[in-house]
């Protein structure tokens, strides 16, 4: 395990180092060492170069192998920083980080592109920086840059124009998939959320332990179980899974945890993934109500900054691990936290306490279904047609009559409609014409 010394700058007030340690760990480092400044940011080394002196003495003493900044470093500051380390000292910021933990969380071809492409957005104005030092023959060989390569340039431009290319294909493959399901009359809704909300655990509750049957053909996604785990980003694609919230067919969904301060190519590299979200029927944002106010607040802005430019669908919050929160303590959250998350639902994913009420709420808050009421000749394909609305949708009555047969029912709208079609083609046999 690398040993490696965490460092932050913030403008103002004092720098929390809680975060990225986290990640650190999560990435698979030793954190031996913590550095911290607070001053406008330097533009040649982003700290003051007085202070990176006293960084490089730290990596000295804690035999550090790198530097994990919880900063966006821009390429000149990481090679300038770099300049001032011993040699073989790696510059890690941010977002070096979080795409390193994505790459070993990646396990299929979907997130494995999201990460690549990811990655390329992030290289390419290092390769036009590395290619502006080679000029003045800085030759940035080592620790943040690498060598310069003539043709890397327009080698990460058609790279990233092939991986996109083969991400739109899969979006479209999965816009149709989310299709045939509203069809087959499943409702769609989203877990999202900051990373360790307990999105993977609340799925676990909500999850039926039953069968799509069927419809198998349509879920190839779907998994047996969610994984769940006390650890950053243990979700990088998606798990969608049967819910059981009652008489309507739910397909819940678990995502990728959102994170503070992401820039927008990275958002934007994970728009495939996220795309489960923007376009399902009802997003659950789930939050964790364990946590102070004012963290709470960050991550639900941070959240719904995430969702506001494309997400379709209306939003239910839910403050989970409420096991760990007095109930006094409970409602003192929901009242300063009001006006971002108005009617919160508060639940524990680990006991189950109030998940009967959540998916309650997931019912209420779904689109509208329409009630429907059919009157059916006893045909060839009577039979069969009942079969499928119970399949469909949610039967009230069903009553035989002479040669009739009265069926009662709720579904989505295209369900109904699709049944109003399907009864109107039904053919009553000759000889009982």
């Amino acid at each position: 395990m690398s040993r490696v010394v965490v460092a932050k700058r913030v403008d103002r007030g004092d720098a929390d180092l809680t975060e990225i340690s986290d990640l650190a760990r999560a990435a698979g480092y030793e954190v031996v060492g913590e550095l911290t400044q607070t001053r406008e940011e330097d533009a040649a080394f982003h700290f003051g170069e007085g202070k990176v002196g006293e960084l490089a003495s730290l990596v000295v003493r804690e035999d550090a192998a790198a530097v994990v900044f919880d900063n966006r470093l821009g390429p000149y500051q990481t090679y300038n920083i770099a300049q001032k380390l011993p040699d073989d000292v790696e510059v890690i910021d941010r977002f070096t980080l979080i795409l390193e933990i994505f790459g070993q969380r990646a396990n299929t071809r979907k997130a494995q592109l999201q990460v690549e492409l990811a990655e390329l957005r992030y290289e390419l104005p290092r390769a036009e920086a590395k290619a502006s030092l080679a000029k003045r023959d800085e030759r940035p060989g080592f620790m943040g840059l690498g060598e310069y390569d003539e043709s890397r340039e327009q080698d990460i431009k058609a790279q990233i124009s092939r991986i996109k290319n083969e991400l739109d294909a899969i979006a479209d493959k999965e816009e149709t998939r989310r299709e045939q399901r509203r069809e087959s009359g499943f409702d769609l809704v989203a877990l999202a959320g900051y990373t360790n909300a307990g999105k993977s655990t609340l799925m676990q509750r909500l999850a039926a332990d039953l069968e799509v049957g069927q419809n198998d053909d349509l879920h190839p996604d779907l998994d047996p179980t969610a994984e769940s785990q006390d650890k950053l980003f243990t979700t990088l694609g998606t798990t969608t899974r049967r819910a059981e919230t009652g008489k309507r067919d739910v397909l819940l969904t678990d995502t990728v945890g959102f994170v503070s301060d992401l820039p927008h190519w990275l958002v934007e590299s994970f728009k495939s993934t996220l795309d489960s979200v923007y376009r399902a029927d009802l997003v659950l944002l789930v939050v964790d109500a364990s946590e102070p106010i004012e963290e709470m607040r960050e991550k639900l802005v941070t959240s719904h900054d995430t969702l506001y430019e494309r997400n379709e669908a209306p939003i239910v919050t839910v403050f989970n691990k409420v096991d760990k929160v007095a109930a006094e303590e409970l409602e003192e959250k929901r009242a300063a936290l009001s006006a971002l998350a108005p009617n919160p639902v508060a639940v524990s994913g680990l006991t189950g306490e109030n998940v009967e009420e959540l998916a309650a709420r997931v019912e209420d808050e779904l689109p509208a279904w329409k009630h429907e009421r059919l009157l059916l000749p006893m045909a060839d394909d009577t039979m069969s047609l009942v079969s499928w609305l119970y399949d469909h949708a949610h039967v009230e009555t069903e009553e035989y009559e002479g040669e009739q047969v009265h069926i009662e029912f709720e579904a989505r709208p295209a369900i109904v409609e699709k049944a109003r079609a399907k009864a109107s083609d039904l053919s009553v046999p000759a000889d009982s014409a």
